[in-house]
């Protein structure tokens, strides 16, 4: 039994997740009408055909039709192109404004339907000799989307090919077949939706190919009722498109799952404010299709209402009511039953005649109910800081202010008590939000402090004079104190001024003698880094006497070559002997440098060079004495 509930709850869960959650309001039609628009000016074939259908599917009126039409068969005169009789007379056949097919282009879309061409030709060519009345060779036509399908099997050519076989006559088994295809490879976003690779316009092509080939067939399309669902729902996430082509195919995927033989998807949404109070006590709740219209009569039921934050159900089984007046909105009275504040969540199933509706049971809506609050018993005064007395509190009635004004300095305490009641139950509540804001008169300076609450929910503050110089800025003064109490479940936030405080802190003499606004508006110390001091340097004794030990190794090297007689006149002057030395030179000298002025990677760059030619003559000056001494041997 307790398996078989927790199986009936997550299915519940799931469909909850697929019922669409939105549909297209008046706003977002108005929206959607507006980004076509700008195609009336006539500039662009395709603009026009855009719009023309977007404004059918919208159930606008189109202005000067005369004149589009005008440009339509314009545009489809002799020489026009397969591409641009499809959209003319796709234009025309939405305008109502339908095109004569001359023999040109009876003769250019004859030509095209061939073998060869692709998914995408075909369906240009295939639906200009439909929307024209040219008589199409089903068995050409098919033999063709098939070659057409052998070269390119993908979505996007799926999709053309379904419309190709929605407008044949006969047997397209072959094609309708390739809709379960093109269904497993669509992908699944968060559980909640699907969609095909390429986006809204890919997703739209292959739903309304994929059922209009359905209808024509006859035949249930191989899509099941969730994958419906979660299609609409992706649908639904793109209806802020801004391009006019998105908004052409959205609203065609839209219409076609508002009106299909198969699946049409509910969206059930709140009709009324997410917030019920007293004073507005029933939630109403939208039941439509995908384009906001009314679904006839049904039976629409509160599975459950339960509040999100300790799962007490409130509501179970109950019958919505219809809106008298307003089709396809019921209502359920809910503050009848003493909620309490918070946020409930309400499950809501619509039961219907109609086989053809998907998405309409569990649908999860939220809400909230709000309570009015009282400020009770509340107290404010002053205490010692070494509690050497008893606190001297005051008592004030809410929305009134404290007739006296009170004195604080920097021995003493502010202590504040009060308690929130709600006025419906009667007991002492907890909100979100509970503020002290106390602001210095003179400035407008703000220091917001947060109100705690004890076991019995009482709210306290308290601060110390002395210890709070810092919030206050050493600034004493007169300061006004407010409550500030809020939640998002209340219906009467409040503000209210509860009395005036005179502080004093201590040194406050320097504080008052400038201005109170120099605080916080005065312009801060400027930081300057202050870098480390170079150590002090030798004297030139030390100096001189470091720079002869140095060049001494040089000098006893000198003395030590005189004493053994080299035979410096046995040097030889060729290129690379002079080279050789003058590179050994050089990088002496480098060294130099770098002690003196050269950095590290300066020093590794001219290294480098010189040490590659140094490298070359030695090496070359070595090979020439090795074999002049072979031929002296």
């Amino acid at each position: 039994m307790g398996r078989g509930v927790v199986v009936i709850l997550a299915l519940l869960g799931v469909c909850s997740a697929l019922s669409p959650s939105t549909y297209l309001t008046p706003g977002d039609k108005e929206r959607l009408k507006l980004v076509l628009e700008p195609a009336w000016s006539l500039s662009d074939l395709a603009q026009v055909l855009y719009a023309s259908a977007g404004y059918k599917h919208l159930g606008q009126v189109i202005p000067n039709v005369q004149g589009v039409c005008n440009f339509i068969k314009s545009s489809a005169g002799d020489g026009a192109t397969v591409e641009t009789l499809f959209l003319a007379s796709s234009a025309g056949k939405a305008l109502g404004c339908p095109i004569e097919a001359s023999a040109a282009a009876v003769q250019a879309v004859s030509e095209a339907i061939r073998e060869g061409a692709s998914s995408q030709e075909l369906y240009h060519a295939v639906t200009a000799a439909t929307n024209l009345g040219v008589a199409l060779d089903t068995a050409k036509v098919l033999r063709a989307t098939q070659l057409a399908l052998k070269k390119d099997d993908s979505v996007l050519s799926l999709g053309y090919a379904f419309h190709v076989g929605a407008q044949l006559k006969g047997e397209v088994g072959s094609i309708f077949e390739r809709i379960e295809d093109a269904v497993v490879q669509a992908d699944e976003v968060d559980g909640r939706m699907l969609q095909f690779e390429g986006g809204l316009s890919i997703t739209a092509l292959v739903l309304s190919g994929a059922y209009k080939l359905a209808e024509s067939s006859n035949k249930t399309p191989p899509i099941k009722p969730d994958q419906a669902v979660k299609f609409a729902n992706y649908l639904m996430t793109r209806k802020s498109v801004q391009m006019p082509k998105g908004v052409y195919y959205l609203l065609e995927a839209v219409s076609m799952f508002t009106n299909n033989k198969f699946h049409v998807p509910v969206a059930i949404t709140l009709a009324s404010n997410v917030a019920i109070s007293a004073d507005a006590p029933t939630v109403q709740v939208r039941v439509t299709d995908l384009k906001g219209n009314s679904l006839g009569p049904l039976k629409v039921t509160a599975d459950s209402a339960t509040r999100e934050s300790d799962e007490v159900v409130i509501i179970s089984k109950e019958k919505l009511a219809p809106l008298a007046g307003t089709e396809g909105v019921y209502e359920l009275e809910v503050m009848s039953r003493g909620p309490a504040r918070g946020f409930y969540r309400l499950v809501v199933s619509a039961d219907a005649s109609d086989t053809r509706l998907v998405g309409h049971t569990a649908a999860t809506l939220t809400f909230k109910v709000l309570t009015a609050i009282s400020i009770q018993s509340v107290e404010i005064g002053t205490a010692d800081s070494d509690q050497s007395t008893a606190p001297s509190l005051q008592r004030v009635t809410y929305p009134s202010t404290l007739g006296e004004k009170l004195a604080a300095d920097q021995h003493q305490r502010v202590m504040l008590r009060f308690l929130v009641r709600d006025t419906a139950s009667g007991r002492p509540t907890r909100v979100h939000q509970a503020f002290v804001k106390i602001t210095h008169v003179d400035s407008a300076r703000e220091i917001i402090f947060v109100a705690e609450t004890d076991s019995n929910d009482l709210y306290k503050f308290d601060i110390d004079v002395s210890s709070s110089v810092k919030e206050f800025g050493g600034v004493s003064g007169l300061y006004s104190v407010e409550l500030v109490v809020g939640d998002a479940c209340i219906s009467n936030p409040t503000l209210w001024h509860l009395a005036d405080i005179s502080l004093t802190f201590p040194d406050s003499s320097l504080s008052s003698q400038s201005s109170p606004n120099e605080y916080t508006y005065k312009v801060r110390p400027e930081i300057k880094h202050v870098f480390r001091s170079p150590d002090q340097r030798p004297s030139s004794l030390v100096s001189t006497t470091f720079t002869v030990l140095c060049i001494l190794p040089l000098f006893v090297l000198l003395i030590m070559w005189y004493k053994l007689g080299v035979n410096i006149s046995n040097f030889p002057f060729t290129l690379s002997a002079v080279m050789f030395h003058i590179g050994l030179a050089g990088i002496l000298g480098l060294f130099c440098l770098f002690w003196l002025q050269l950095d590290m990677f300066t020093t590794l760059r001219y290294l480098f060079m010189i040490g590659v030619v140094t490298f070359f003559s030695g090496n070359y000056m070595l090979s020439s004495i090795a074999a002049k001494r072979m031929e002296v041997a």
